[in-house]
Order: structure tokens, then C-alpha cells, then sequence
């Protein structure tokens, strides 16, 4: 009897293995539904009724924690969306209109979250356009503070009440010829460890050239001094 529960014991664990081995590999595997998909490109394939939806295997995370995507085309209507979903968002429908995920729309440069009424949130994108989406882990209470970039410059943030392990990279589209280029390790430069996120602007530097003297000497005049200032960079 030992010798048979043994046995049972034996084949129920390697079942048990397998059963997880299975989980692990859809967790860890990009999907995708109504896109085309050749490399870090993505390109809209439906027929414009049809939401197309890319979301990532892995979600952001304290090492990755911002990805970014550039419009090669706009398509017909522009309804690309960038942001954040949880694991099991339905591939039918746009990031940001399902409840616990957010996204900025490119096409009327709204946020939406969690909801299919968008909040003006930044100007309309276009192609050659960069959108960025990254979290930040300062925030207290169980919230994490989303915030959206385009062509290096923050738009704006939200914060949602969710986990950082619940977020995960996610790309809408909506109409024909709409195709961008995904970069899930884009960089977002971190100031020290508080989280903080910030593009390097190099300020410090222009700062040290502010207010210059410059002395010189003329081999047929007197010495002559110049004083003068160096305008701060324009942004």
C-alpha cells in the first residue's frame, strides 16, 4: 500500500511540476492580437473595426521600470495608445479604456484610465514622435505614480492604486497603416535612489560657464580685458 500511494505521490508531483512550467511560459510571453510583429516592430493588421492590442511578458520593474515606442506611421486616424496593463488584459480592447490600466492616446493626446472617457492630458503625436510611459516607486499607500514622456520631455503623471508587478508594457491600435517601433529598455535616467526621474539636461555644466571673464593681450596694443556673460542653453 505504501509502494502504491508512493506512486500516486510521485505522478501528482510531476504533474503539479508541469502544471506550473505551463503557467510560467504564458506568463513570460508577449502577446499580441489584430498586430503584425517583425522584430521591435509592431503594425496594425485588422480592418479598423477591430482594437489591435501588443502587451509584454515581463512587467516594469525596479530595474526596467520606463519603455518607450516611436511612430514610424500614424495610419488613418492615429489611435495609437502607450501605457500599462495588467497580465491578463483583454487584447480587444485599447490600453487605458479597461479598469486597472492606463495609457496616453496619440490620436487626441488624452489619458485614459480605466475608463472609455479620456482626460486632456498633452498634445497630439505624430509621426517620428517618441512616447515614453515609466513608473516611479515614491509614492505611498499602495500607489505608484505613472507618468508619460514624449520626445524626452514628461508630459505629465497619475497615480493608480496598483502593484508595480501588476503593470505591464502595453501598445493600441486602431486603424490601418499605424505602425511604431517598441523599445522595452529605453532609459530614463534615476537621480540617486529616491526614485526620481529626470532627463540629464546638462545644466551643471552650462551653469560653470556663466559670468566668464576673458583676459587677453594684443602684441601691438595695450592689454585690453573683456567681460562678459554666456546666456544659460535654451532648452
Amino acid at each position: 500500500m505504501d509502494d502504491i500511494n508512493l506512486h500516486y505521490r510521485f505522478l501528482n508531483w510531476r504533474r503539479r511540476i508541469r502544471e506550473i512550467r505551463e503557467v510560467r511560459a504564458v506568463r513570460y510571453r508577449d502577446r499580441w492580437r489584430n498586430m503584425f510583429r517583425e522584430g521591435d516592430i509592431l503594425r496594425y493588421h485588422g480592418d479598423s473595426d477591430e482594437v489591435g492590442c501588443f502587451v509584454a511578458a515581463r512587467p516594469l520593474s525596479k530595474k526596467r521600470r520606463y519603455f518607450e515606442v516611436t511612430v514610424n506611421d500614424t495610419g488613418v486616424r492615429g489611435m495609437i495608445a502607450v501605457g500599462l496593463v495588467p497580465q491578463s488584459h483583454n487584447l480587444e480592447h485599447q490600453p487605458g479604456w479597461l479598469p486597472h490600466s492606463v495609457a496616453f492616446h496619440a490620436d487626441d493626446g488624452k489619458l485614459y484610465n480605466g475608463s472609455t472617457v479620456g482626460q486632456q492630458f498633452g498634445a497630439k503625436c505624430c509621426r517620428g514622435d517618441k512616447i515614453g510611459c515609466g513608473i516611479s516607486f515614491d509614492s505611498d499607500d499602495g500607489q505608484i505614480t505613472v507618468f508619460f514622456t514624449k520626445n524626452g520631455e514628461e508630459i505629465g503623471n497619475v497615480e493608480i492604486p496598483a502593484s508595480p508587478d501588476d503593470l505591464y508594457p502595453a501598445v493600441g491600435m486602431h486603424s490601418l497603416g499605424e505602425e511604431v517601433v517598441l523599445d522595452l529598455n529605453a532609459e530614463w535616467r534615476v537621480e540617486d535612489d529616491d526614485g526620481q526621474m529626470i532627463v540629464d539636461s546638462h545644466e551643471e555644466d552650462w551653469s560653470r560657464l556663466h559670468d566668464v571673464k576673458v583676459t587677453g593681450t594684443d602684441p601691438f596694443q595695450e592689454p585690453v580685458q573683456f567681460s562678459g556673460a554666456i546666456s544659460e542653453k535654451t532648452r
